[in-house]
């Protein structure tokens, strides 16, 4: 409602008694809707990251599903090996892998886990984790000149 307007019945009236008309009615209104979508649309832009990592692979993605499971794969080996191909793939390709990134969200994953109430070990959680974050293109980076 408008600070001038005083409540009575159907319409609106000013501090005066006067009536307001339609258009004073409405522009305060449709006033505050402009500003709070400019705001939200703002908010939104600002919040937004820029994509990290690189652009996916398609050579090393498919490296990675060509390895395939043998009989003596046991617990992890099977992603473990699909992670250093694809590792090895990224390398050729001129990527290095974040490790900072990679310790920062395996900490995290760590975190969770311990916080949870029936607790447990999460070394299993962490381990999968760990070569599942190594296949993610999201953090790899182009190597600079004295990385190569």
């Amino acid at each position: 409602m408008h600070p001038d307007c005083l409540p009575c019945g159907p319409e609106l009236l000013e501090a005066d008694g006067a009536p307001f008309t339609q258009d004073e009615q409405c522009f305060p209104r449709l006033t505050t809707l402009a500003l709070c979508c400019c705001a939200f649309g703002l908010f939104q832009g600002c919040a937004s990251k820029a994509p990290e990592g690189v652009a996916e692979v398609p050579e090393c993605r498919q490296a990675a599903s060509e390895i395939k499971e043998s009989k003596f794969d046991t617990g992890m080996a099977l992603l473990r090996r699909q992670a250093d191909a694809y590792s090895e793939c990224m390398t050729a390709h001129g990527y290095v892998l974040d490790e900072v990134q990679l310790d920062e969200q395996l900490e995290h994953v760590r975190e969770v886990e311990n916080a949870k109430w029936l607790g447990g070990d999460p070394y299993f959680i962490v381990a999968k984790r760990r070569q599942q974050l190594r296949m993610s293109p999201a953090l790899w980076r182009p190597a600079g000149p004295s990385e190569s």
